[in-house]
């Protein structure tokens, strides 16, 4: 059985558009994800939804996973937080992922 590979879209600090390439269950989560291939340098409090520098705005498609407490105080006390608001850290690395396109949140 082959292992099926997806892509998505991300613009980084610098507002450039990059492409992330993965298969499911690859890493746990999308911070992950891109802090491992692509030396996004975020990630402060390793994943605990508590910091939010890892936030991302979604520009097309969407996630179904449902926002935590813990995830939705961090955004809420950021900067920029609006409804396609997300910590990259509480999103999991699923097929859902694929086609998506974010921008990461520089401004904390």
């Amino acid at each position: 059985m082959a292992t099926e590979h997806y892509s998505l879209t991300y613009y980084d600090g610098f507002d450039q558009q990059c492409h992330a390439h993965f298969t499911v269950n690859e890493y746990h989560n999308l911070m992950e994800l891109l802090f491992d291939k692509y030396v996004e340098e975020w990630g402060d409090c390793k994943g605990r939804a508590w910091c939010g520098t890892c936030h991302i705005h979604i520009i097309e498609g969407s996630i179904t996973e449902k926002m935590d407490a813990d995830e939705q105080h961090t955004l809420s006390n950021g900067r920029d937080y609006g409804s396609q608001s997300r910590l990259a850290c509480q999103i999991p690395v699923t097929a859902q992922l694929d086609g998506i396109v974010f921008r990461i949140v520089t401004d904390i």
